[in-house]
């Protein structure tokens, strides 16, 4: 995923409207100059931004497993509550 993130921005690296703007002109104050640093720098800080976007995927759903926890449990309970009530009707002849 990050690949298609990274050959986006290193397109967008190749139009002169990118270098002009604001957030490039950022990177290039930072890499003194230096367009080969700044062009690193504004890749990093765009794929930073992107996989920061990229990763509200997971607030669906915070507790994926819960749904089967909640399953087994309930499962669980009820097969002991079973075997109690078996137990104690057997033993106190409730049958």
């Amino acid at each position: 995923m990050s690949e298609v993130f990274q050959n986006k921005i290193l397109k967008e690296l190749n139009d002169p409207l990118t270098l002009k703007g604001e957030h490039f002109e950022k990177c290039l104050l930072q890499a003194d100059g230096n367009m080969d640093r700044a062009k690193k720098y504004y890749l990093h800080q765009r794929l930073a931004e992107e996989t920061e976007l990229d990763g509200q995927e997971d607030d669906r759903e915070k507790w994926p497993m819960l749904v089967p926890l909640l399953t087994l449990y309930t499962l669980g309970t009820i097969g002991v509550l079973a075997l109690v009530y078996g137990y104690l009707s057997s033993r106190l002849d409730w049958w």
